[in-house]
């Protein structure tokens, strides 16, 4: 789930609606349902100032699992307060067809006004709601959005339409070359500094010594430089502990979101991928707050990859697949959180230390 850009685009066409799928999503949708939920009583021929957010499911891969797909998203758009919603549906019709068809219904159900209900498909489009053969004939009206006024507009206000979703999965790979090898040789040396630590028992503050590294890396991402090798690998090492991981939240709001997004899309690329779960996670938490929800989704797969048991990472998708709004999150208060947590490690010095791998 996403919300809808910040900007004013007007919609009042339907290759308007089509163009900007791809800019609220972050990719090309392909065998897809789209479903974009407006505000309640807002014009959706006026501008996106009406569109909440949107959200894309799979078609299903059998019929069996239609009923459910439109069981879901109604449950989702009535948890959001959603009243009127836009479907585009992007395959053959075989296939998308009756996934629209079953949605509109539930939709109906629920009391939400489907307002239009297109299928995408080899630059053309098909209206389900059209009953003017004129405008809406059998093999489709073509369409192109290059020069579409909406996409122009979100273009400009720099938002990426990647060719499909495994583009932008792609995003968050690990790196290879060089930079892994000194990250992994890094690494070693820091997990064997960290054994020595834990078992000498001096009582090490791993917490604030933590915390320090979190605000030494947000400050150089936001100078706009990039970790060295030996800041990845000790910061990577620092996150597996719990609480040190949670004091990066604290940090939220006195660094901006942007700047939180470059450093854990930087350290979930870099760190060795036994270390990623941790800042994936976190990206996927600053994901989902700023309305991101593709990179939210897509960051929480690259954690539970590291980690399948990983339970922030779980905490997130079920998040998202319950459709929590960004507004939710964005009303949390983090910087109120740092006693809390500072509090919780000066009792618990267990989840201050690092809880490192097997294998390291």
């Amino acid at each position: 789930m996403t919300s809808g850009l910040d900007h004013t685009v007007r919609l009042s066409r339907p290759v308007d609606f089509i163009a900007i799928v791809p800019y609220m999503l972050g990719f090309h949708p392909q065998r897809s349902i789209v479903a974009m939920a407006f505000e309640p009583g807002a014009d959706p021929d006026s501008t996106t100032r009406g569109l909440r957010f949107s959200v894309r499911f799979d078609l299903p891969g059998t019929s069996e699992d239609t009923p459910e797909l439109a069981r879901h998203l109604a449950e989702l758009l009535t948890r959001n307060g959603t009243e009127r919603a836009m479907l585009i549906g992007y395959g053959p019709g075989w296939h998308v067809t009756p996934v629209i068809d079953a949605v509109r219904g539930t939709l109906s159900e629920a009391g939400i006004t489907t307002i239009d209900a297109l299928r995408v498909d080899d630059g053309r489009y098909w209206s389900y709601t059209c009953p003017d053969p004129t405008c809406c004939p059998p093999d489709g009206v073509p369409y192109n959005v290059g020069d579409n006024p909406a996409a122009a507009a979100a273009v400009f206000a720099g938002y990426v339409a990647r060719p499909d979703r495994a583009a932008l999965t792609a995003m968050l790979a690990p790196t290879g070359g060089h930079d892994r090898q000194q990250v992994r040789a890094a690494t070693r040396q820091a997990c064997t500094r960290a054994r020595t630590l834990l078992t000498s028992g001096d009582g090490h503050d791993w917490y604030h010594e933590g915390l320090d590294h979190i605000t030494a890396a947000l400050d150089r991402t936001q100078a706009g430089q990039d970790l060295s090798p030996g800041e990845v690998a000790e910061l990577s090492v620092r996150l597996t502990a719990i609480l040190v991981r949670d004091a990066a939240m604290t940090l939220i709001g006195r660094y901006d979101d942007a700047t939180h997004i470059r450093l854990w899309t930087q350290l979930t690329r870099r760190a060795e991928p036994d270390f990623a779960a941790p800042p994936a996670a976190l990206l996927a938490f600053l994901a989902l707050r700023t309305g991101d929800g593709p990179l939210a989704r897509v960051a929480v797969e690259r954690a539970l990859t590291a980690d399948p048991r990983y339970s922030l990472a779980g905490l997130i998708r079920t998040a998202l697949d319950c459709g929590l709004s960004p507004e939710t999150i964005c009303g949390l208060d983090f910087a109120g959180m740092a006693d809390e947590i500072a509090d919780k490690a000066a009792q618990c010095p267990d989840g201050t230390r690092p809880v490192l791998p097997e294998g390291w």
